[in-house]
């Protein structure tokens, strides 16, 4: 009987492993049976897309073997996300879009089993473009919003993962402030006005920072003349002029002549251009004359004397204007040091064929009412920025020389200094000067410097090579201005050397990009390795096409868009077929901007220094991607801008 009851026991353990049998006899007698957990499944997908400020729904569902109620909990989520029995509902913030968030669920049987299932999500997100520039004046910063009418001009360029583009426009939200909606995580194109940024971020400031209050408009066509009586010039045995410079912001300058070995200006009349300003609101003005100073091979302007002057004009009339100028207390001495053989070697490989040394130009300036900034605009550019105008107060330059070889040129405008011209292919205007290919020590230039100390100053130069791009078809060329410039704070021995070389070993789609190449694609890949030396806080590429200007002849015009990036490689957003194109790559140093942050909020040192392409063309029936969106907004991207095509 012991051995009989013992087999059974074997024989129940091994079939019924899974549960324990109690028998009890006798009053009270119970009996339990204990079963194991059961695991549950999950058969629901996490929902991945979501969007800032849209509601996002998951519904989640579970199996259990053992055909019990399954319950879920959060394990991990991010804030606002809530469960609710088995659907989760959250609305993405700022802050969570276009960046992983953590989700985990924990879902459990009746029985206490368990199983886990865990997913991100990155939502997209809305770009905002804050648009507020700071206007620098005598009683502090002054912040004015953008017109909401800039949002016409402001686009997103998302790449997606089947190669076609997505045009995203953008709406102005609040004074100054633009938003495009719906951007995935990842680098996009932020395209303002033409102007494209290759940037990841999700807040962008595209805000200026400018010298002097806005210009005050009185909407009329009106023109305010104003008549000098003017004493105290220093007397010089040549023709020199006073500028006429209101500290206010789009302005325009102009000059006066003084006759030579005169000390006195009478009654010279002027009529200002800018016939909108309401002048009646103008209370001061500087007036500053300057002499010719030689140095060496180097013809200069230099501040000599200058008034501060108060004024209480009326608009739409002439005025008087009556002053003493003063030399100066403060003079300044800066000795011109010019190492032209390192300039040099910045246009070494630098274009298809050794470029050849054309002009240079030096200025020292002071950004009025500006603390530590530079004013957009107001030191060597990449190209002239028309909605910026108003040169800075010069203290000297090199001078224009005109046309006879003797003399300084007076411009309708002001005072006319010597500049290098803009980068690409120009009309020469500005070959003031020689190019300083080998080092040299023109000794001390003394100026006069009437302005606060607080102001900041700086001192540009910059160096213009010629390079001979050829015209596809062609035995003919055409002239493209390579420029390379740098500004420092001017001290008594300043640094003239280079603030940052051009970029090395540029390439297109893999090829030298100094070979001329025809693309089957419409989409251009660029690549380079960074400049040695300083380290440039990013890249432009200046795109020009190919155009036949009215009489027939051809050459090349700028392209309605830029490209800038703070990566060694980018891809351009698709340009048009059956085109030939230039492309230029200018590295760019600079104190405090950010290429994909803050690109116009400047400060010293900065610089740049530009290499240029042979002629890249793209087939007629190159490859294009699908454009979902605006197609216009890329498309100008790729044409010559209007102003561009004449001689």
């Amino acid at each position: 009987m012991t051995n009989t009851r013992r087999l059974r026991a074997v024989f129940l353990t091994g079939v019924l492993s899974s549960l324990t049998l109690l028998t009890a006899c006798g009053g009270g007698a119970s009996s339990s049976m204990q079963v194991s957990t059961s695991t549950p499944q999950f058969t629901s997908v996490p929902v991945t897309a979501a969007a800032q400020g849209v509601a996002y729904t998951y519904q989640l569902t579970a199996t259990d073997s053992a055909g019990g109620m399954v319950s879920f909990a959060f394990t991990t989520a991010p804030t606002g996300a809530t469960l609710s029995g088995n659907t989760i509902t959250w609305t993405p913030g700022a802050s969570q879009s276009r960046v992983p968030n953590s989700f985990a669920v924990t879902a459990t049987t009746a029985s206490g089993g368990s199983a886990s299932q865990s997913w991100t999500v990155t939502p997209n997100g809305t770009i905002t473009v804050n648009w507020v520039n700071t206007y620098w004046t005598a009683t502090g910063t002054l912040q004015v919003p953008e017109s909401a009418t800039e949002s016409l001009g402001i686009s997103a360029f998302v790449a997606n993962p089947d190669g076609s583009i997505t045009v995203l426009k953008s709406s102005a939200t609040s004074p100054g402030v633009f938003s495009i909606p719906n951007v995935p995580a990842g680098f996009y194109w932020l395209d303002i006005g033409g102007v494209d940024f290759w940037t990841s971020t999700g807040t962008f400031d595209a805000g200026r920072d400018l010298a002097g209050p806005p210009a005050p408009s009185d909407n009329d066509q009106q023109l305010t003349l104003f008549e000098f009586n003017l004493s105290g010039l220093d007397s010089v045995p040549e023709t020199t002029f006073v500028e006429f410079a209101a500290p206010v912001n789009g302005v325009q300058e102009f000059a006066i002549t003084d006759g030579a070995n005169s000390t006195t200006i009478s009654q010279q009349q002027f009529g200002i251009g800018t016939v909108d300003t309401d002048w009646s609101q103008v209370t001061s003005a500087f007036l500053l004359q300057y002499k010719p100073v030689t140095l060496g091979s180097l013809n200069n302007q230099v501040l000599d004397s200058s008034l501060d002057a108060t004024l209480s004009l009326t608009d739409d009339t002439t005025n008087t204007i009556t002053g003493t100028l003063q030399q100066p207390s403060n003079q300044v001495f800066v000795n011109l040091d010019v190492p032209g053989s390192q300039w040099a070697a910045l246009f070494a490989n630098s274009a298809p064929s050794a470029p050849t040394p054309f002009a240079s130009a030096l200025s020292i300036s002071a950004q009025e009412y500006i603390t530590g900034r530079l004013a957009s605009g107001t030191v060597p550019t990449i190209a002239f920025v028309p909605e910026f105008p108003g040169p800075p107060l010069t203290l000297a330059g090199t001078a224009y020389v005109n046309s006879q070889g003797s003399g300084f040129g007076i411009g309708p405008g002001g005072p006319v200094f010597g500049n290098c011209d803009a980068l690409g292919f120009p009309t020469f205007t500005n070959s003031s000067q020689p190019a300083i290919s080998t080092d040299q020590d023109f000794g001390l230039l003394q100026y006069g410097d009437p302005f606060p100390s607080t102001w900041t100053r700086a001192l540009s130069f910059c160096e213009e090579y010629m390079a001979a791009i050829p015209i596809p078809d062609s035995t003919a060329t055409a002239n493209f201005v390579l420029v390379d410039a740098g500004a420092v704070a001017p001290t008594a021995s300043p640094i003239l050397a280079p603030v940052v070389s051009p970029v090395q070993n540029p390439t297109v789609n893999g090829a030298s990009l100094f070979t001329a190449t025809t693309l089957n694609s419409t989409v251009i890949p660029l690549s380079w390795s960074a400049p040695t030396g300083a380290t440039p806080y990013g890249y432009t590429v200046s795109v020009y096409v190919l155009i036949t200007l009215p009489d027939g002849v051809q050459s090349y015009a700028a392209a309605g868009g830029s490209f800038s990036t703070a990566q060694t490689s980018i891809t351009l957003p698709p340009l048009a077929g059956g085109i030939t194109y230039v492309f230029a790559i200018t590295a760019q140093a600079n104190g405090l901007a950010n290429m994909e942050t803050s690109p116009y909020r400047s400060s010293l040192p900065t610089g740049f220094a530009s290499v240029v392409s042979a002629p890249i063309t793209i087939s007629s029936g190159a490859v294009a991607p699908a454009i979902h969106g605006d197609a216009k907004a890329l498309a100008r991207l790729s044409r010559a801008q209007p102003s561009q095509t004449r001689h």
